[in-house]
Protein backbone atom coordinates (compact mmCIF):
# COMPACT_ATOMS: atom_id res chain seq x y z
CA UNK A 1 0.00 0.00 0.00
CA UNK A 2 1.38 3.41 -0.98
CA UNK A 3 1.56 5.74 1.97
CA UNK A 4 1.86 9.25 3.35
CA UNK A 5 4.07 10.00 6.35
CA UNK A 6 3.64 13.22 8.33
CA UNK A 7 6.52 14.16 10.61
CA UNK A 8 5.62 16.10 13.73
CA UNK A 9 9.14 16.94 14.98
CA UNK A 10 8.33 18.27 18.44
CA UNK A 11 8.86 16.69 21.86
CA UNK A 12 8.09 17.83 25.38
CA UNK A 13 11.36 16.27 26.53
CA UNK A 14 13.97 14.06 24.91
CA UNK A 15 14.41 10.37 25.66
CA UNK A 16 17.86 9.24 26.77
CA UNK A 17 18.34 6.90 23.80
CA UNK A 18 16.75 8.93 21.00
CA UNK A 19 18.57 10.64 18.13
CA UNK A 20 15.59 11.24 15.82
CA UNK A 21 15.29 14.83 14.72
CA UNK A 22 12.97 16.71 17.09
CA UNK A 23 12.87 20.02 18.93
CA UNK A 24 10.88 21.55 21.78
CA UNK A 25 10.27 24.57 19.55
CA UNK A 26 7.24 25.99 21.35
CA UNK A 27 7.53 29.21 19.36
CA UNK A 28 7.43 27.32 16.07
CA UNK A 29 4.48 25.02 16.58
CA UNK A 30 1.76 27.19 15.05
CA UNK A 31 4.06 28.32 12.24
CA UNK A 32 4.89 24.70 11.56
CA UNK A 33 1.28 23.65 11.11
CA UNK A 34 0.78 26.47 8.58
CA UNK A 35 3.97 25.49 6.70
CA UNK A 36 2.89 21.84 6.66
CA UNK A 37 -0.43 22.76 5.04
CA UNK A 38 1.58 24.60 2.35
CA UNK A 39 3.82 21.60 1.69
CA UNK A 40 0.76 19.36 1.39
CA UNK A 41 -0.64 21.65 -1.29
CA UNK A 42 2.70 22.04 -3.09
CA UNK A 43 3.31 18.28 -3.34
CA UNK A 44 -0.23 17.01 -3.84
CA UNK A 45 0.52 15.49 -7.27
CA UNK A 46 3.37 13.32 -5.96
CA UNK A 47 1.54 10.07 -6.78
CA UNK A 48 0.29 11.21 -10.19
CA UNK A 49 2.72 9.15 -12.30
CA UNK A 50 3.30 6.27 -9.86
CA UNK A 51 0.26 4.22 -10.84
CA UNK A 52 -0.86 3.93 -7.21
CA UNK A 53 -2.87 5.98 -4.77
CA UNK A 54 -2.11 6.28 -1.04
CA UNK A 55 -3.90 3.79 1.23
CA UNK A 56 -2.10 4.53 4.50
CA UNK A 57 -1.39 7.73 6.43
CA UNK A 58 0.99 7.82 9.39
CA UNK A 59 1.56 10.74 11.77
CA UNK A 60 4.93 10.15 13.46
CA UNK A 61 7.43 12.11 15.48
CA UNK A 62 8.54 13.50 17.66
CA UNK A 63 5.29 13.52 19.53
CA UNK A 64 2.19 14.23 17.42
CA UNK A 65 0.02 14.09 20.54
CA UNK A 66 1.50 17.43 21.66
CA UNK A 67 -0.92 18.96 19.17
CA UNK A 68 -4.68 19.17 19.58
CA UNK A 69 -6.94 16.64 17.84
CA UNK A 70 -8.50 19.58 16.00
CA UNK A 71 -5.14 20.59 14.47
CA UNK A 72 -4.30 16.98 13.64
CA UNK A 73 -7.77 16.35 12.19
CA UNK A 74 -7.52 19.42 9.95
CA UNK A 75 -4.15 18.21 8.64
CA UNK A 76 -5.59 14.74 8.04
CA UNK A 77 -8.58 16.12 6.15
CA UNK A 78 -6.35 18.34 4.00
CA UNK A 79 -4.13 15.35 3.16
CA UNK A 80 -7.11 13.21 2.16
CA UNK A 81 -8.44 15.93 -0.12
CA UNK A 82 -5.10 17.02 -1.61
CA UNK A 83 -3.87 13.49 -2.40
CA UNK A 84 -7.32 12.08 -3.18
CA UNK A 85 -6.62 9.48 -0.50
CA UNK A 86 -9.08 6.90 0.76
CA UNK A 87 -6.88 5.35 3.45
CA UNK A 88 -7.38 1.88 4.86
CA UNK A 89 -5.11 2.64 7.82
CA UNK A 90 -4.61 6.02 9.54
CA UNK A 91 -2.02 5.81 12.32
CA UNK A 92 -0.73 8.25 14.89
CA UNK A 93 2.10 7.97 17.40
CA UNK A 94 1.22 9.18 20.88
CA UNK A 95 2.82 9.60 24.27
CA UNK A 96 0.93 7.87 27.12
CA UNK A 97 0.67 10.93 29.37
CA UNK A 98 -1.16 12.85 26.63
CA UNK A 99 -3.95 10.28 26.31
CA UNK A 100 -6.82 11.37 28.51
CA UNK A 101 -10.26 9.83 27.84
CA UNK A 102 -11.32 13.04 26.09
CA UNK A 103 -8.16 13.25 23.94
CA UNK A 104 -8.49 9.60 22.89
CA UNK A 105 -12.12 10.09 21.87
CA UNK A 106 -11.28 13.27 19.93
CA UNK A 107 -8.50 11.45 18.05
CA UNK A 108 -10.95 8.73 17.04
CA UNK A 109 -13.49 11.31 15.92
CA UNK A 110 -10.77 13.15 13.94
CA UNK A 111 -10.38 10.10 11.69
CA UNK A 112 -7.48 8.10 13.15
CA UNK A 113 -8.10 4.34 13.37
CA UNK A 114 -4.73 3.05 14.58
CA UNK A 115 -2.53 4.24 17.46
CA UNK A 116 1.13 3.47 18.11
CA UNK A 117 2.19 4.19 21.68
CA UNK A 118 5.65 4.04 23.23
CA UNK A 119 5.28 2.13 26.49
CA UNK A 120 8.99 1.06 26.39
CA UNK A 121 8.89 -0.50 29.90
CA UNK A 122 6.53 -1.28 32.76
CA UNK A 123 9.26 -0.55 35.33
CA UNK A 124 9.12 3.01 36.67
CA UNK A 125 12.83 3.09 37.52
CA UNK A 126 13.70 2.27 33.91
CA UNK A 127 11.21 4.78 32.50
CA UNK A 128 12.76 7.50 34.64
CA UNK A 129 16.25 6.57 33.41
CA UNK A 130 14.99 6.69 29.81
CA UNK A 131 13.61 10.19 30.55
CA UNK A 132 10.13 9.13 29.53
CA UNK A 133 7.26 11.43 30.46
CA UNK A 134 5.00 8.69 31.81
CA UNK A 135 4.91 6.09 34.56
CA UNK A 136 3.99 2.43 34.07
CA UNK A 137 0.53 3.07 35.55
CA UNK A 138 -0.02 6.01 33.19
CA UNK A 139 0.95 3.81 30.24
CA UNK A 140 -1.65 1.20 31.17
CA UNK A 141 -4.27 3.87 31.82
CA UNK A 142 -3.62 5.45 28.42
CA UNK A 143 -4.06 2.06 26.73
CA UNK A 144 -7.44 1.55 28.40
CA UNK A 145 -8.48 5.11 27.49
CA UNK A 146 -7.79 4.28 23.84
CA UNK A 147 -9.81 1.06 24.05
CA UNK A 148 -12.74 2.85 25.67
CA UNK A 149 -12.61 5.48 22.91
CA UNK A 150 -13.18 2.73 20.35
CA UNK A 151 -9.68 2.00 19.02
CA UNK A 152 -9.48 -1.63 17.90
CA UNK A 153 -5.99 -1.38 16.40
CA UNK A 154 -3.30 -0.46 18.93
CA UNK A 155 0.46 -0.98 18.68
CA UNK A 156 2.71 -0.80 21.74
CA UNK A 157 6.52 -0.46 21.84
CA UNK A 158 9.03 -2.11 24.18
CA UNK A 159 12.81 -1.73 24.48
CA UNK A 160 15.36 -4.39 25.45
CA UNK A 161 19.13 -4.69 25.53
CA UNK A 162 20.00 -2.04 28.13
CA UNK A 163 21.80 -2.11 31.46
CA UNK A 164 19.53 -2.91 34.39
CA UNK A 165 17.11 -5.07 32.42
CA UNK A 166 17.36 -8.42 34.20
CA UNK A 167 15.81 -11.63 32.80
CA UNK A 168 13.11 -11.35 35.48
CA UNK A 169 12.23 -7.77 34.54
CA UNK A 170 12.23 -8.55 30.81
CA UNK A 171 9.79 -11.40 31.41
CA UNK A 172 7.72 -9.06 33.61
CA UNK A 173 7.56 -6.47 30.81
CA UNK A 174 6.45 -9.06 28.27
CA UNK A 175 3.88 -10.52 30.66
CA UNK A 176 2.38 -7.06 31.27
CA UNK A 177 2.37 -6.37 27.54
CA UNK A 178 0.58 -9.61 26.68
CA UNK A 179 -1.96 -9.05 29.44
CA UNK A 180 -2.97 -5.80 27.72
CA UNK A 181 -3.25 -7.79 24.46
CA UNK A 182 -2.64 -5.07 21.84
CA UNK A 183 -3.04 -5.99 18.19
CA UNK A 184 0.59 -5.17 17.44
CA UNK A 185 3.89 -5.13 19.36
CA UNK A 186 7.19 -3.55 18.30
CA UNK A 187 10.33 -4.39 20.27
CA UNK A 188 13.62 -2.59 19.67
CA UNK A 189 17.11 -3.22 20.98
CA UNK A 190 18.56 -0.13 22.58
CA UNK A 191 21.52 1.18 20.62
CA UNK A 192 23.91 4.06 21.12
CA UNK A 193 22.94 6.63 18.53
CA UNK A 194 25.24 9.58 17.74
CA UNK A 195 23.90 12.78 19.24
CA UNK A 196 21.77 11.08 21.89
CA UNK A 197 22.12 11.59 25.64
CA UNK A 198 23.02 7.90 25.89
CA UNK A 199 25.93 8.42 23.49
CA UNK A 200 27.27 11.19 25.73
CA UNK A 201 26.89 8.96 28.79
CA UNK A 202 28.76 6.18 26.98
CA UNK A 203 31.60 8.50 25.97
CA UNK A 204 32.00 9.58 29.61
CA UNK A 205 32.05 5.99 30.83
CA UNK A 206 28.69 6.41 32.59
CA UNK A 207 27.00 3.71 30.55
CA UNK A 208 28.27 0.29 29.49
CA UNK A 209 27.09 -1.75 26.51
CA UNK A 210 25.15 -4.91 27.20
CA UNK A 211 27.03 -7.93 25.76
CA UNK A 212 25.64 -9.30 22.48
CA UNK A 213 24.99 -12.72 23.99
CA UNK A 214 22.65 -11.19 26.61
CA UNK A 215 20.81 -9.16 23.95
CA UNK A 216 20.45 -12.33 21.87
CA UNK A 217 18.95 -14.18 24.85
CA UNK A 218 16.47 -11.35 25.40
CA UNK A 219 15.53 -11.28 21.71
CA UNK A 220 15.10 -15.06 21.55
CA UNK A 221 12.95 -15.00 24.70
CA UNK A 222 10.89 -12.19 23.12
CA UNK A 223 10.26 -14.30 20.00
CA UNK A 224 9.33 -17.39 21.99
CA UNK A 225 7.16 -15.61 24.55
CA UNK A 226 5.14 -13.67 21.98
CA UNK A 227 4.74 -16.73 19.73
CA UNK A 228 3.35 -18.73 22.66
CA UNK A 229 0.83 -15.94 23.33
CA UNK A 230 -0.67 -15.61 19.87
CA UNK A 231 1.68 -13.14 18.16
CA UNK A 232 3.36 -13.85 14.83
CA UNK A 233 6.63 -12.17 13.88
CA UNK A 234 6.59 -10.61 10.42
CA UNK A 235 9.68 -8.36 10.57
CA UNK A 236 12.84 -8.10 12.67
CA UNK A 237 11.21 -5.88 15.31
CA UNK A 238 7.49 -6.37 14.69
CA UNK A 239 4.85 -8.84 15.83
CA UNK A 240 1.10 -8.91 15.32
CA UNK A 241 -1.93 -11.05 16.10
CA UNK A 242 -5.20 -11.62 14.31
CA UNK A 243 -8.29 -9.68 15.32
CA UNK A 244 -11.61 -11.43 15.98
CA UNK A 245 -12.45 -11.22 12.27
CA UNK A 246 -9.27 -13.13 11.41
CA UNK A 247 -7.38 -10.14 9.93
CA UNK A 248 -3.63 -10.15 10.63
CA UNK A 249 -3.00 -6.76 12.22
CA UNK A 250 0.41 -5.86 10.84
CA UNK A 251 1.36 -2.25 10.19
CA UNK A 252 0.37 -1.78 6.55
CA UNK A 253 2.15 1.58 6.43
CA UNK A 254 5.51 0.27 7.61
CA UNK A 255 5.15 -2.85 5.50
CA UNK A 256 5.00 -0.67 2.39
CA UNK A 257 8.52 0.60 3.14
CA UNK A 258 9.87 -2.94 3.14
CA UNK A 259 8.13 -3.81 -0.14
CA UNK A 260 9.26 -0.50 -1.74
CA UNK A 261 5.83 0.95 -2.43
CA UNK A 262 5.86 4.69 -3.26
CA UNK A 263 5.47 6.97 -0.25
CA UNK A 264 5.73 10.67 0.49
CA UNK A 265 7.18 12.13 3.67
CA UNK A 266 5.98 15.56 4.76
CA UNK A 267 7.83 17.75 7.26
CA UNK A 268 11.49 18.25 8.27
CA UNK A 269 13.72 15.15 8.05
CA UNK A 270 10.97 13.18 6.25
CA UNK A 271 11.92 11.06 3.24
CA UNK A 272 9.96 10.20 0.09
CA UNK A 273 10.26 7.57 -2.66
CA UNK A 274 8.29 7.51 -5.91
CA UNK A 275 9.80 4.32 -7.33
CA UNK A 276 12.81 5.98 -8.95
CA UNK A 277 13.64 9.12 -6.97
CA UNK A 278 14.39 9.34 -3.26
CA UNK A 279 13.98 12.79 -1.75
CA UNK A 280 14.16 14.32 1.70
CA UNK A 281 13.44 17.45 3.66
CA UNK A 282 16.36 18.86 5.64
CA UNK A 283 16.21 18.32 9.43
CA UNK A 284 15.46 21.92 10.41
CA UNK A 285 12.10 23.24 11.57
CA UNK A 286 13.37 26.81 11.19
CA UNK A 287 14.44 26.37 7.55
CA UNK A 288 11.31 24.40 6.76
CA UNK A 289 9.00 27.09 8.15
CA UNK A 290 11.02 29.84 6.47
CA UNK A 291 10.76 28.13 3.07
CA UNK A 292 7.14 27.02 3.11
CA UNK A 293 5.85 30.19 4.80
CA UNK A 294 7.89 32.83 2.96
CA UNK A 295 5.94 35.57 1.11
CA UNK A 296 7.60 34.43 -2.15
CA UNK A 297 6.48 30.81 -1.78
CA UNK A 298 3.40 29.78 -3.69
CA UNK A 299 1.90 26.30 -3.17
CA UNK A 300 0.38 26.61 -6.64
CA UNK A 301 3.85 26.49 -8.22
CA UNK A 302 4.03 22.76 -7.57
CA UNK A 303 0.52 21.90 -8.71
CA UNK A 304 0.29 19.54 -11.64
CA UNK A 305 4.02 18.76 -11.59
CA UNK A 306 4.85 15.33 -10.14
CA UNK A 307 8.54 16.00 -10.78
CA UNK A 308 8.44 19.14 -8.63
CA UNK A 309 6.78 17.14 -5.87
CA UNK A 310 9.51 14.46 -6.05
CA UNK A 311 12.65 16.57 -6.58
CA UNK A 312 12.82 18.88 -3.59
CA UNK A 313 14.84 22.10 -4.01
CA UNK A 314 18.13 22.60 -2.15
CA UNK A 315 16.60 25.38 -0.04
CA UNK A 316 14.47 22.86 1.81
CA UNK A 317 15.87 19.38 1.04
CA UNK A 318 17.39 17.27 -1.69
CA UNK A 319 16.94 14.24 -3.91
CA UNK A 320 18.77 11.44 -5.70
CA UNK A 321 17.79 9.28 -8.64
CA UNK A 322 18.47 5.69 -7.67
CA UNK A 323 20.81 3.66 -9.84
CA UNK A 324 20.85 -0.08 -10.47
CA UNK A 325 23.08 -1.07 -7.57
CA UNK A 326 21.18 1.17 -5.15
CA UNK A 327 17.91 -0.45 -6.17
CA UNK A 328 19.34 -3.97 -5.85
CA UNK A 329 20.90 -3.36 -2.42
CA UNK A 330 17.81 -1.65 -1.05
CA UNK A 331 15.59 -4.48 -2.25
CA UNK A 332 17.82 -7.03 -0.51
CA UNK A 333 18.14 -4.98 2.68
CA UNK A 334 14.46 -4.20 3.08
CA UNK A 335 13.17 -7.58 1.98
CA UNK A 336 15.41 -9.63 4.24
CA UNK A 337 14.25 -7.66 7.27
CA UNK A 338 10.89 -9.36 6.80
CA UNK A 339 9.98 -12.93 7.59
CA UNK A 340 8.66 -13.29 4.02
CA UNK A 341 12.09 -12.52 2.56
CA UNK A 342 13.10 -11.53 -0.98
CA UNK A 343 11.82 -12.77 -4.33
CA UNK A 344 14.98 -13.35 -6.38
CA UNK A 345 12.96 -13.17 -9.58
CA UNK A 346 12.41 -9.46 -8.98
CA UNK A 347 16.11 -8.65 -8.69
CA UNK A 348 18.48 -7.65 -11.48
CA UNK A 349 19.74 -11.06 -12.79
CA UNK A 350 23.27 -9.84 -13.61
CA UNK A 351 23.75 -8.40 -10.14
CA UNK A 352 22.16 -11.46 -8.59
CA UNK A 353 24.83 -13.59 -10.27
CA UNK A 354 27.47 -11.55 -8.39
CA UNK A 355 26.14 -12.69 -5.01
CA UNK A 356 24.90 -16.21 -5.76
CA UNK A 357 28.00 -17.63 -4.11
CA UNK A 358 27.24 -15.71 -0.92
CA UNK A 359 23.62 -16.83 -1.00
CA UNK A 360 24.71 -20.47 -1.29
CA UNK A 361 27.27 -20.04 1.51
CA UNK A 362 24.72 -18.54 3.89
CA UNK A 363 22.23 -21.28 3.01
CA UNK A 364 24.84 -23.90 3.97
CA UNK A 365 25.47 -22.06 7.27
CA UNK A 366 21.75 -21.94 8.05
CA UNK A 367 21.66 -18.13 7.85
CA UNK A 368 19.37 -18.21 4.82
CA UNK A 369 16.57 -20.49 3.67
CA UNK A 370 15.81 -20.75 -0.04
CA UNK A 371 12.37 -21.89 -1.11
CA UNK A 372 11.97 -21.76 -4.88
CA UNK A 373 12.81 -18.23 -6.01
CA UNK A 374 12.58 -16.80 -2.50
CA UNK A 375 15.24 -16.41 0.16
CA UNK A 376 14.60 -15.48 3.77
CA UNK A 377 16.44 -15.31 7.06
CA UNK A 378 15.10 -17.92 9.52
CA UNK A 379 13.73 -16.51 12.77
CA UNK A 380 16.63 -17.91 14.78
CA UNK A 381 19.05 -15.74 12.74
CA UNK A 382 17.08 -12.48 12.54
CA UNK A 383 19.06 -11.05 15.46
CA UNK A 384 22.20 -11.06 13.27
CA UNK A 385 20.40 -10.10 10.06
CA UNK A 386 22.51 -6.98 9.43
CA UNK A 387 25.68 -9.01 8.88
CA UNK A 388 23.93 -11.49 6.60
CA UNK A 389 22.31 -8.76 4.54
CA UNK A 390 25.53 -6.78 4.03
CA UNK A 391 27.19 -9.86 2.51
CA UNK A 392 24.61 -9.79 -0.28
CA UNK A 393 25.23 -6.21 -1.39
CA UNK A 394 26.78 -5.58 -4.81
Amino acid sequence: MAGIYVHIPFCGQFCTYCSFYSVKGRGYREKYIAALHNEIEYRKHFFKDTGVSPRTIYFGGGTPSLFSPVQLGELLQHIKEAFNAQPHEVSIEVNPDDITPQYALQLRNAGFNRVSMGIQSFVDEHLKWMNRRHTAAEGERAYHNLREAGFSNISLDLIFGYSGLTPHLWEYNLKKMVELFPEHISAYQMSIEPGSALARMYEKGEYHLVPDEICLREYTFLQEYLASNGYTQYEVSNFARCNPAGEFMKSHHNSSYWTKEPYIGLGPAAHSFNGAIRSWNNPSVAKYCRYYSSPEFSPISGCGEPESAAKLPAAVGGFEELQGRDIFNESVMLGLRTVAGVDLGRLNPLMLDEVRGEIERHCRLGNLVQEGDKIRIPSCRLFVSDGIISDLFV
